[in-house]
C-alpha cells in the first residue's frame, strides 16, 4: 500500500511520528511524507530538520506559508497548498493519504484528495473544543471529505456519527501522542540542560506555549504580557516556545523576544527535537499557556497544566488541567498551586490519561493493512 502522509507543523508531526516510524519500517507499506507549512519557515524554527533526521522518503516540500500575522495570510496559505498537493498526488499516485487534526492542511489535503478519488484517512476528527476557534470548523470539514476516521475517544466517534458519517468508517484507537511518550528515552535534568544550553538542573521551571486565536488577534500582545509578568513575579524559570503560524503570531513573538532578551530566567526556543521536548515536559513543574499538549500529553507525565483563556475549553481532559483566564492574579495563584498544593499534585500524579495507554500506532497499522481499497471506500453516503 502506497501511503503519503502530510505534515505542516511540529505539533501534529510529533503526534503521529510514532505511526510514521511503524509504516516506514513495515515492508507492506511504501511510505512517503509531504512537508509543508511552518516546517519550512525560518520564523518557526525550520522544523523540517527533525523530519529529515527520521530518514523518511520526502515526496515533496511545498512552500505555501505567507509569513504574516494578518488573518488573510492563513487563507492565502491554504489556497496555495491545493494546486501543489494536486500535482504531487497526480505524480505520486498514492493508494491512501494521511492527514491529522484541524490545521489548514487538514482541509486542503482532504478536499484535494477527495476530488481526485484518493482515499483520505483523517486523525482526531469528532473532537470538540468550545473556544470559537476556526480550527473546530476545519476539523469537521476535513472529516466530511475523509473516507476513514481514526478517532481518539468513543465520544468523538459519536460526534462523527451525528455528522452523518458511516459507523464502519470510524475506528476508536486512542491518541498516538501517548505512544511517543512511552517510546521516548528518559533523560536527566542535567542531560536536558546540557542539550538545550539552559540550566534547569537545580531549579523548578515552567514550559510556556501560547498560540493565537483568530477571534482575539487584537488581544494577543496584552495577553502574552500578562502571562509573562505573572511568571516573572512568581520567581520561577520558564522556557518559552514560539507560537504556531496563525494570525496574531507576530504580536506574541515580539513580546517573547522583548521579555526573554531582558530576563535571564526566561529562555526561548523555536524548535526542540522530540527527545529533549518530551524530557523537558517530564521534568517541568507545569505546562502553561493554551497548547493541546496540556490535555493530550501532560497527563501521561503526571504533569499539571495551566490552560489560560478560551483555547481548549470544552475538550475532554484529565485531572491535571487548571482552566483560568488572562488575569495576572489568577495566573500567579495557579502557578503557586502547581508548586505547593500537595493534595492537587498527588491527584495529578495518580490520575490516568483519558487518551490511551500507548498502543495506538500498532492498532492503526493493523487496521490499514486490512482496509479494502475499492469504490466502496471512495463513495461516501450521509447517513441522515
Amino acid at each position: 500500500m502506497k501511503i503519503l502522509a502530510i505534515t505542516g507543523a511540529r505539533s501534529e508531526f510529533d503526534l503521529l511520528s510514532s505511526l510514521y516510524d511503524k509504516l516506514h519500517e513495515d515492508d507492506f507499506f511504501e511510505f512517503k511524507i509531504i512537508v509543508t507549512g511552518a516546517h519550512l519557515s525560518d520564523t518557526f524554527g525550520k522544523t523540517i530538520k527533525n523530519i529529515e533526521d527520521k530518514k523518511y522518503p520526502i515526496a515533496d516540500r511545498i512552500y505555501n506559508l505567507v509569513d504574516t500575522s494578518e488573518k488573510i495570510g492563513r487563507i492565502i496559505s491554504l489556497g496555495n497548498q491545493i494546486p501543489a498537493f494536486a500535482q504531487t498526488f497526480q505524480r505520486e499516485k498514492p493508494d491512501l493519504v494521511l492527514v491529522a487534526g484541524d490545521r489548514e492542511e487538514a482541509i486542503s489535503v482532504s478536499m484535494t484528495a477527495a476530488y481526485l478519488d484518493i482515499p483520505v484517512a483523517h486523525f482526531f476528527g469528532g473532537d470538540i473544543a468550545k473556544d470559537g476557534n476556526i480550527d473546530n470548523s476545519t476539523r469537521y470539514a476535513a472529516s466530511k471529505y475523509a473516507h476513514l476516521h481514526f478517532v481518539t475517544l468513543e465520544e468523538h466517534k459519536k460526534t462523527l456519527i451525528k455528522l452523518g458519517e458511516e459507523e464502519d468508517r470510524i475506528f476508536v484507537v486512542g491518541n498516538p501522542a501517548i505512544d511517543n511518550i512511552v517510546s521516548t528515552p528518559k533523560l536527566s535534568r542535567k542531560q536536558v540542560s546540557d542539550n538545550i544550553g539552559f540550566d534547569i538542573e537545580s531549579y523548578d521551571y515552567l514550559v510556556l506555549i501560547k498560540h493565537p486565536i483568530i477571534t482575539e488577534i487584537e488581544d494577543q500582545r496584552r495577553q502574552m504580557e500578562v502571562i509573562l509578568d505573572a511568571i516573572l513575579e512568581s520567581n520561577i524559570k520558564c522556557l518559552v516556545n514560539y507560537p504556531n503560524s496563525d494570525a496574531g503570531n507576530r504580536e506574541i513573538i515580539e513580546v517573547i523576544d522583548e521579555y526573554t532578551s531582558k530576563n535571564e530566567s526566561l529562555f526561548v526556543f523555536k524548535n526542540l527535537d522530540r527527545l529533549n521536548y518530551v524530557n523537558l515536559l517530564r521534568n517541568a513543574t507545569s505546562l502553561i499557556g493554551n497548547s493541546s499538549s496540556g490535555l493530550l500529553e501532560a497527563p501521561s507525565f503526571g504533569l499539571p497544566a495551566i490552560n489560560i483563556g478560551s483555547r481548549q475549553r470544552g475538550r475532554i481532559h484529565g485531572n491535571n488541567v487548571l482552566f483560568i483566564d488572562h488575569n495576572k492574579l489568577e495566573i500567579k495563584e495557579a502557578i503557586n498551586k502547581v508548586r505547593t498544593d500537595k493534595e492537587f499534585l498527588k491527584r495529578v500524579e495518580n490520575s490516568d490519561s483519558p487518551y490511551g495507554n500507548g498502543d495506538t500506532t500498532e492498532k492503526v497499522k493493523e487496521i490499514l493493512k486490512k482496509i479494502k481499497l475499492d469504490n466502496n471506500l471512495i463513495y461516501k453516503n450521509i447517513t441522515y
